[in-house]
């Protein structure tokens, strides 16, 4: 059994796709008032929902490392929308598998399961994002020179 491959154009939807969920769900992370709103959200929503697993209150440490990772994400999520590639999708599936890992691995000790509705996203463009690309250009041939810098 072999799986279809989808076509570049469609990818490069996919990728921006991807890039406009992460921007819409991230940057609130950005800033830390807009951070410290939606966390209070979240903890509402996992204590209504029922969800096991500790919200812990915010730090400075948490905000500052929460407000980092918005940031960066949000530039990415640009990059992404403004001019995505097979290269920035094969990227950004690389780096939702690592997402998808930690999320996991921080409820499996003892974070709210919140986290675990971000993880499924992550997943979902992660497998997206990896599927084979039919007409997708090769990428170029990278010599042993090049590589030892001669």
């Amino acid at each position: 059994m072999s799986l279809s491959s989808i076509s570049t154009p469609r990818y490069l939807r996919i990728v921006r796709a991807s890039g406009w969920y992460d921007l819409l769900v991230t940057w609130p992370f950005a800033l830390p008032w807009t951070f410290a709103w939606l966390y209070a959200q979240l903890g509402l929503l996992a204590a209504q929902l029922g969800l096991p697993g500790t919200l812990y209150p915010l730090d400075t440490t948490h905000m500052l490392l929460a407000n980092l990772l918005g940031s960066v994400v949000v530039v990415w999520s640009i990059a992404r929308i403004a001019a995505p590639t097979v290269l920035l999708g094969r990227l950004d599936g690389v780096a939702r598998v690592l997402f998808s890992a930690w999320q996991i691995y921080a409820v499996a000790h003892g974070a709210n399961a919140i986290v675990l509705g971000f993880t499924l996203f992550e997943l979902l463009f992660g497998v997206l994002q990896w599927w084979r690309v039919a007409d997708a250009p090769q990428a170029p041939k990278i010599s042993a020179q090049a590589l030892a810098g001669t």
